[in-house]
């Protein structure tokens, strides 16, 4: 019976799993989602403008109507929002077989109308929040968003590209396996025209490569692991990047190799927001949907738990010599404190590795991670 059992991280792989996202908005707008209904990856479920522009409009200058004639020429009101190219006011001319009519140069609201004066606010550019996941909409944020829930195989990362605070990378591709082994480093000589909109997946890649899959317009990038000088070339690109190891020489670790062989070729989001410093610690994902026949009815008030300490659990290595090694914890805990060089004492426990399988190390607790 183990009194004390320190916290370890998790990383989620799975074949098979039920997750629930919140997909939200940065200022507040319109949602477009309602509880129950069935999404696509790129359906818009929340809408939002960014800050107005307000413009001063003499509706007399633009039309040539009388102060007096205003109200009554007003095709939209005061409070009434307009698309491009809305009408807003008209009058009739030549023997009222034409109109001359005031369109709205940009979407807005009319904000007010003194005299013969009209104050427009002008929106700018929608801001479209997509689903990104394809599932269920089980949750409504007014004004910010809605809560995603989605069935399928889901692969964690450590680092992604959507760095906190900026523009959100993510995208929506096919898995494109360029060169199918966990250690092998994809070139720019490997990218073809047909690497537009897929996912490009890899163990390494190097610097041509990275700026030839944004030239082409690939979807995104998932690699096991970055050289450290890559990371602010990743960060420029304009599509999401994700790593699922680390920064450095490290091949793709066993069970994340094998699933993403077995996706290849199939339709997945990835998300490349990562923030070590939200208290829920976001993690950048690819995440690809069961068909709809698959989907088992929800009947949970949450997603898939997490992998748990339990004996058998699968574990990975986090530091040398055991980096990226899979592993399971023995059917009983017998937790051991090993000395290091420090003097120090460290939790350790014995774990039966599968790569190769059959060998045992006592390693560090704290070098381990959950994974599953």
């Amino acid at each position: 019976m183990i009194e004390f059992l320190p916290q370890i991280p998790e990383t989620r792989v799975a074949s098979a799993t039920r997750i629930r996202r919140e997909r939200l908005l940065p200022i507040p707008g319109q949602v477009s989602g309602a509880i129950g209904i069935r999404i696509g990856a790129q359906d818009v479920i929340a809408r939002a403008y960014p800050p107005k522009m307000r413009r001063a409009v003499s509706l007399t200058r633009v039309i040539g109507v009388t102060e007096a004639d205003v109200p009554k020429r007003l095709v939209k009101q005061v409070g009434d929002q307009v698309e491009a190219r809305e009408i807003i006011i008209a009058k009739p001319i030549n023997f009222g077989v034409q109109r001359l009519v005031y369109r709205a140069p940009e979407a807005g609201q009319i904000t007010a109308i003194q005299g013969s004066w009209m104050i427009l606010d002008l929106y700018g550019q929608p801001y479209d929040v997509c689903a990104l996941y394809r599932g269920t909409i089980v949750g409504v944020l007014p004004r910010q968003g809605g809560l995603v829930e989605a069935q399928g195989a889901l692969i964690q990362g450590v680092w992604g590209s959507s760095a906190p605070g900026g523009p959100a990378k993510e995208a929506v591709g096919v898995i494109k396996w360029i060169s199918k082994a966990a250690d092998a480093v994809l070139d720019a000589n490997a990218l073809e025209a047909d690497a537009r909109g897929a996912i490009l997946v890899a163990g390494g890649i190097t610097d041509a490569a990275l700026q030839r899959a944004g030239e082409l317009q690939a979807s995104g990038i998932l690699v096991g692991s970055l050289a450290p000088e890559q990371r602010q070339q990743a960060l420029a690109l304009n599509l999401p990047v994700v790593v699922t190891e680390g920064f450095g020489e490290m091949p793709m670790s066993a069970s994340v190799f094998e699933l993403l062989t077995a996706l290849n070729g199939q339709e997945a989001a990835l998300n490349g927001r990562y923030d070590p410093r939200n208290p829920r610690v976001t993690r950048p994902e690819l995440f690809v949907p069961l068909a709809a026949s698959r989907m088992l009815q929800s009947d949970q008030g949450a997603e898939t738990p997490s992998p748990k300490v339990a004996p058998r659990a699968r574990v990975r290595g986090l530091c040398a010599p055991y980096l990226g090694r899979v592993g399971v914890l023995p059917d009983e805990f017998v937790l051991k404190w090993i000395a290091t060089e420090a003097g120090t004492y460290l939790p350790a426990v014995q774990v039966e590795w599968q790569d190769p399988p059959g060998e045992h190390d006592t390693v560090p607790w704290t070098n381990l991670e959950l994974i599953g």
